[in-house]
């Protein structure tokens, strides 16, 4: 069974939106979730790095109107070095930008 990552909900099967809190949740390969969070410009950056120290998240896409503007392969591998390119990248997308939207790729059962 899933859980909801934002509210901790058990999540039925084939679930699209979490019951309690409205989270958006897309299957569309099997043992893959995607979640996707509305934010502000200026939220970006504290939102990125907190998916990041999670450490469960495969992929994050920002987008704004729906057009990617970012997308962040991370993996097991991925060490400091790597990450504060990433972040700069991610701040200076978010002075440029009012709401975005992320989404984030996790493996079902992270």
């Amino acid at each position: 069974m899933a859980f909801c990552s934002r509210c901790g909900a058990a999540l039925p099967d084939g679930s699209v939106y979490c019951w309690r809190c409205g989270l958006k949740i897309v299957m569309d390969k099997p043992g893959v979730r995607h979640e996707e969070f509305e934010i502000s410009g200026g939220q970006l950056l504290d939102k990125v790095k907190e998916l990041i120290h999670e450490g469960n998240v495969r992929r994050i896409v920002i987008k704004q109107k729906g057009k990617p503007l970012l997308e962040i392969p991370l993996t097991i591998a991925l060490v400091g070095a790597v990450v504060a390119p990433v972040l700069a990248a991610v701040g200076a997308v978010a002075a440029l930008i009012t709401d975005c939207t992320i989404t984030v790729e996790r493996l079902e059962g992270s």
